[in-house]
């Protein structure tokens, strides 16, 4: 599943700057699209012979796609020519369907494969859709549990459309209050995980001023990880949570997600203003102007007489 231009140019501005504290120096974005990080590749030896590895994971990468397709979600692994290896294929959301999932997971599998060559023994890659990983082994390593990395969400993706009552536009005076917002709904969707799907979302919205705020939040684990290590992941990714100014859609919002090789984390914010606010501001604006005018004219006359 290939993402269009604009979005790739979008994603590749917001992952050059890492979340802090990660360790991300080989990061990238592929060049057939997809976030790409590839783990050094151990010294090689008789012990760890590259394309011995690679000859038992590629057949399960080819089997991911299809066996995840109607879950969202699969794990799996061999142990063959002395070597194992794991994959694992997780689609994000509740509602994709199979085979689109299939589809994004294929796509995926076949650009992690080609971007970390045949000695690489653990990598990932993130698409707006889906992630794909492997590794030789099941448990995650230190240095992928503290991987993060954002990622700003293609346009169709993001910010739900205004209603007719609404103008909707990016309030930045307002940023600060909006990612504030945004993590306390985000740790509210990691608090809810549980068993089987690992997913959870939160929602608030704050109308209580001229300007409405929205926020949404889908959080969201590989299945093979315990619902505690799933919270403790996304807690993490939590203070991952911002974006730049420029980030923001003209049309009242930003979507991005936070990254990691267990867990996911999509937030949604908008703004908007209602139409009745907005009269109520240009009459007021047109009747102060006219107080105005009248008080010059007054004093105009005055002058002359």
């Amino acid at each position: 599943m290939a993402l269009s231009p604009t979005s790739w140019l979008l994603l590749s501005l917001l992952a050059a700057t890492p979340a802090p504290g990660t360790c991300e120096e080989r990061a990238r974005i592929a060049e057939a699209g997809g976030l790409l990080h590839c783990y050094q590749p151990p010294a090689l030896t008789n012990a760890t012979n590259g394309t011995a590895f690679r000859a038992t994971l590629l057949p399960l990468l080819r089997s991911l796609p299809s066996t995840a397709a109607r879950t969202g979600f699969a794990s799996l692994h061999s142990a063959a020519r002395g070597e194992r290896a794991f994959a694992r294929g997780l689609c994000f959301g509740n509602s994709t369907a199979p085979s689109e999932c299939a589809r994004c997971l294929s796509a995926a599998a076949g650009n992690l494969t080609a971007g970390c060559g045949a000695t690489s023994l653990r990598a990932g890659i993130w698409s707006d859709r889906c992630f794909v990983g492997y590794a030789d082994t099941n448990t995650t390593s230190p240095r992928e549990d503290a991987f993060r990395a954002r990622v700003l969400l293609p346009g169709n993706d993001a910010v739900p459309r205004s209603v007719a009552s609404t103008k909707s536009f990016y309030y930045a005076h307002q940023h600060d209050v909006l990612v504030a917002m945004a993590k306390d709904v985000a740790r509210r969707a990691a608090a809810n995980i549980s068993g089987p799907r690992m997913l959870a979302t939160a929602e608030e919205t704050n109308s209580n001023s001229a300007v409405s705020r929205t926020v949404h939040v889908l959080a969201q684990c590989g299945r093979d990880r315990t619902a505690a290590d799933c919270v403790r992941c996304l807690k993490d990714s939590v203070q991952a949570v911002h974006w730049d100014l420029d980030a923001a859609r003209g049309d009242g919002g930003v979507a991005a997600a936070v990254v990691g090789f267990d867990c996911y984390l999509r937030f949604e914010v908008s703004t908007a203003v209602g139409d009745n606010y907005a009269t109520n501001l240009v009459l007021l604006a047109s009747l102060v102007l006219d107080m105005l005018v009248g008080v010059l004219c007054a004093f105009t006359c005055a002058v002359a007489a």
